[in-house]
Parts: C-alpha cells; sequence; structure tokens
C-alpha cells in the first residue's frame, strides 16, 4: 500500500468512525452546549465539514484566505439538524478523498496560514481533526450517560 492509498484508507475510516458515534449522540442533544460552555456536537461537526473541504481546494490548487470568524459562523449554522452534518461531513470526506487520488503526495500547496504545506501533510491533518472531535463525541455521550463503547 502506498501513501496516497493509506490516506485514503485513514479519510474514510474517520470519516466512517465520526459518522457512527454522531449517530449516538441523541437528537435533542446535537446543539446542546455540555456543561454551558463546551461546543455543541453540530458545531465541531461543520468545522471538520468545512476543513475537509477547505483542503480539497487547497489539494486541487484553489487559492483561499482563511475564512473570518463570521464566515466560519455563518456556515456553521448551515449544519442544524442531523441529516445535515451527515451529509456535510460525507461529501467533504468524498471531496477531500478525490482530491487526494489526483494529487502528487510530495507536492506543496498554499494554506491560509501562510506556510506551503505538502499534499500528505494536509490531507493527514483533516484525519486527525476528525479524530479529535470523534473523541469529544465519545466525551458528549457519557456526559449524557452512555457508556458504551460503540
Amino acid at each position: 500500500m502506498d501513501i496516497k492509498e493509506s490516506i485514503i484508507n485513514q479519510i474514510k475510516y474517520t470519516s466512517a468512525n465520526y459518522l457512527k458515534d454522531l449517530g449516538f449522540i441523541p437528537d435533542d442533544k446535537l446543539s446542546a452546549s455540555p456543561m454551558g460552555s463546551a461546543r455543541p456536537p453540530l458545531e465541531f461537526t461543520a468545522e471538520c465539514a468545512g476543513f475537509n473541504f477547505y483542503a480539497a481546494r487547497a489539494i486541487n490548487g484553489e487559492e483561499q484566505e482563511a475564512p473570518t470568524q463570521e464566515v466560519r459562523d455563518a456556515y456553521f449554522a448551515t449544519i442544524d439538524t442531523r441529516e445535515k452534518a451527515n451529509e456535510a461531513l460525507s461529501s467533504s470526506a468524498e471531496a477531500l478523498i478525490t482530491a487526494v487520488q489526483g494529487a502528487d503526495m510530495s507536492s506543496e500547496v498554499s494554506v491560509a496560514w501562510g506556510e506551503p504545506m505538502p499534499v500528505a501533510r494536509l490531507a493527514t491533518m483533516c484525519s486527525y481533526h476528525m479524530m479529535y472531535h470523534d473523541g469529544q463525541l465519545n466525551y458528549i455521550q457519557t456526559l449524557y450517560g452512555d457508556s458504551e463503547s460503540h
């Protein structure tokens, strides 16, 4: 297995695992802020999708500026149901996979935070980002009494 195939498999695994775990968050808790200050699951799911789409565009050679907080908040507000969250994460992972399939893993792309980055590193960063927030989903499940390992 080469690096490209490995990264694609990693993106498939982390996005599928994320969506599986999101399915165990009760509907009435998807937009709730645990403990009154934590970010709601729909918000960080939208963040994952947005970053995946951003990375796919960067890998495809599109120049982009970092989105302002206002732009991010507007996008987050569009992900307001489980169905929209599932669709956003799924389609963003597919866009990322498609971009990776057509890319040279050692080539560098421009990113909004100002440093050139190898395609392989950016794509892997997306997978790690989803896994990080998947851990938050698992923790939130326990806060609401679900101690099962899904």
